[in-house]
This record gives structure tokens, sequence and C-alpha cells, in this order.
């Protein structure tokens, strides 16, 4: 009697990158959940329907959700990372002050499902799991890292930049005066460009 290891021979259905392709999707679709619905609205059974998975298949890729939810932050920080890229590539010196411009921006507040995850996720974090803490913290650095390098005084004065724009940009999601929420905005990108 032959015995067939059920999961080599469903891979070996699939060309070799698909698994790194299937995860990444799993990831993409849980950081989209998470930006819109917070941590505690990721179901795992839902994103791998959304994936076109069986919620088994799951375990082919993650060995508990918060590892997922480590990922899905991790992928947050990156998409993060690159916005700060694109505004050095694109805009040269004037870099900050258009990286300042569209972060403290109406647009950047109502983009629930995209922009940084900092102001979304930054009141949940700290009751997460220690994985999922961990990649908040270290999306954080590399986060830093980039405007720090768009940033006069460098890391340290880029995190705290970081820090006044997130806490702006949540407290301005918190208004229901659209012109009032405006307003902060617009106050706040004239202190940062000064400060």
């Amino acid at each position: 009697m032959v015995v067939i290891d059920s999961q080599k021979a469903l891979m070996a259905r699939y060309s070799a990158g698909h698994k790194e392709k299937t995860r990444d999707l799993v990831i993409d679709l849980a950081a989209s959940c998470i930006r819109r619905d917070g941590l505690e609205g990721l179901g795992v059974a839902k994103i791998m329907a959304e994936a076109g998975l069986t919620h088994g298949g799951f375990y082919a890729h993650f060995s508990s959700r918060d590892q997922l939810l480590a990922a899905a932050v991790a992928r947050l920080f990156d998409h993060g990372v690159e916005t700060i890229a694109h505004f050095k590539s694109k805009h040269g010196e004037a870099a900050l002050e258009r990286y300042v411009d569209f972060y403290l921006s109406p647009r950047h507040r109502d983009d629930l499902t995209g922009g940084c995850p900092i102001p979304a996720l930054s009141s949940e974090v700290r009751h997460a799991a220690s994985e999922v803490r961990a990649a908040f913290e270290e999306g954080l650095d590399r986060l830093s890292e980039a405007l720090g390098a768009i940033t006069p005084g460098g890391r340290k004065a880029a995190l705290s930049l970081l820090g006044e724009m997130a806490g702006v940009l949540a407290l301005s999601r918190t208004l229901s005066d659209a012109k009032r929420s405006s307003e902060m905005l617009a106050s706040a990108r004239r202190s940062a460009l000064l400060g």
C-alpha cells in the first residue's frame, strides 16, 4: 500500500512561485481588512474566502492568526516606506514639504483604507500579541528611517514629526464637522513646515 502525502501531492500541481503568490495575496487582503476593520476585525475564514481558498489552507502559509496579523502590519508599513520613497524621487528637495501636505490632507484623512497605518492601529496595537506589536515597532522604525532621509534632523526628528502628524490625522478623523477637521489639518501643516 502506497501512502501519498496529500500536501506534497497538492503542491506538485502548482508552479514553484504559487505558494508565495498565494501568501502575498492573503497578506494583502489581511492588510486591507485591518485598515478597514482594525486588528480585531480580521477573521481568518473571511480572508481565506476572499482569496478563494479554504480555511484549512491557511495553515499552509501561517502558523497562527497573530502571524498573519504581524505580516499584514509589516506590509502596511512597506507601503508607507514606498510612499516616502516616491515623494523623495519625484520631488527631490521639496519631498518633505510635499509629503507633509499629503499626510495632513483631507484626502488622506478620508482614505480610511489607505495611507499611514499609525493612526489606524496605534490605539489597538498595544493590546495585540507580542509578534504583532514587534511588527508595528519595526515598521515604525523603518518608516521613521525613510522619513529621516528627507527630514532635517534625521530619524529622531522624523519620528517626532510622524507622531505629531499621526495624532493630528487621527483626531481629524474623529470630528464630524469636515470644515473644522480640515482647518485642524491645515493648521498642523503650517506648524509642521515651520518647525
